[in-house]
């Protein structure tokens, strides 16, 4: 996030980031690794002794946190007009006739620079620091009500680790991105399925003319599953009044059911009834999608499911102006363990 940009449009933040990024930083690009260097440590998520105070944890931390990048804003302002009036009066010193004036100008403004020098080598760190902090509180504080229902184990958090595009254009719901940006990489198990969670952009190509919006923005599922069969299938729930992040790479695929809100790809005459478990449809049926929940993509192939879970700024965003919004990402947290319920029926 820049400093500009830190009450963070989401999708504005995923696009430069890296999030949940973080602002989130930009994705950086692997390196290699020695053979003979240790492999890295993963961060458990802790129990929390009072589970519902998690929001109260992170307004805490936003308030630090805001209070810093406002008077980081307002210093950065003042010395600002400060070195325009000192150089406007350095310049008058320069351009006098007499030579000691313009002695005393060339000096000044060596002072000048000198100090600009100084203070930023004493602040570059400052509020990118002060940034970092508040998303690694936010993040715990997340993971932790959102991992902590009973069924969850083994969770750990690294927060180096970023999605690949290889993690995602296996799943064949989007085409098209040039890259995947994500944050608060998690892996874990739910009812003994091991699964990847994230929270992901999928970005396209870059386009000077106009502004191109990403495929996709929200939460991201990865489960292995059991199940055997030939090609794959798409359930898309829709948002009535705003649906986005649709699936884009279906041509391969014929439609076979749809509703005003719901959509069923897959092979021509296949019966998904009778692969896709009922207990499985019948979960994800109880998911409203409305409100701050945009989209709802789940695609079944034999061995692996993914889920694509698409959320507007006011549950991807970092707060920063105002205080998170408690009944969203409430209502969040029970849409994705619903959705884990769901992908982890037998």
């Amino acid at each position: 996030m820049s400093d500009e940009n830190i009450n963070v449009n989401e999708k504005e933040e995923l696009k430069e980031e890296a999030p949940v990024q973080e602002e989130v930083p930009a994705e950086e690009k692997p390196t290699e690794v020695q053979a003979e260097q240790e492999p890295k440590e993963t961060a458990p998520v802790k129990e929390c002794e009072n589970p519902n105070s998690y929001d109260k944890e992170i307004e805490t931390a936003r308030l630090d946190f805001h209070k810093a990048y406002k008077t980081s804003r307002m210093v950065s302002n003042i010395l600002m007009f400060a070195v325009v009036i000192v150089m406007v009066g350095i310049m008058f010193l320069i351009m006098a006739k007499e030579n000691y004036l313009k002695i005393i100008g060339y000096v000044l403004a060596g002072l000048a620079v000198v100090g600009m020098i100084i203070y930023y080598i004493f602040n570059r760190n400052r509020l990118p620091n002060k940034t970092k902090g508040y998303i690694k509180v936010l993040t715990n504080a997340v993971n932790r009500e959102m991992f902590s229902d009973k069924d969850f184990a083994d969770i750990s958090v690294d927060a180096d680790e970023r999605l690949k595009m290889d993690d995602l254009a296996g799943d064949g719901i989007y085409s098209g991105a040039s890259e995947v940006r994500s944050r608060n990489v998690v892996h874990g198990t739910f009812k003994g399925h091991h699964f990847l969670y994230s929270e992901a952009a999928l970005v396209r190509p870059y386009n000077r003319k106009q502004q191109v919006p990403p495929l996709f923005v929200g939460r991201y599922i990865s489960v292995p599953n059991n199940m055997k069969f030939d090609g794959h299938f798409i359930f898309v729930y829709k948002n009535s009044k705003e649906p986005l992040d649709l699936p884009n790479a279906v041509e391969d695929l014929k439609v076979l059911e749809e509703k005003d809100d719901f959509v069923v790809y897959g092979p021509e005459g296949a019966n998904y009834h009778q692969i896709i478990n009922n207990k499985t449809l019948s979960q994800l049926n109880r998911i409203k999608v409305e409100g701050h929940l945009l989209n709802l993509n789940v695609v079944f192939w034999g061995g692996h499911t993914a889920v694509y879970i698409s959320y507007d700024d006011t549950v991807m965003s970092v707060p920063v102006d105002k205080p998170l919004d408690k009944a969203a990402f409430d209502k969040s947290f029970d849409d994705l363990l619903i959705c884990f319920r769901a992908i982890t029926e037998e």
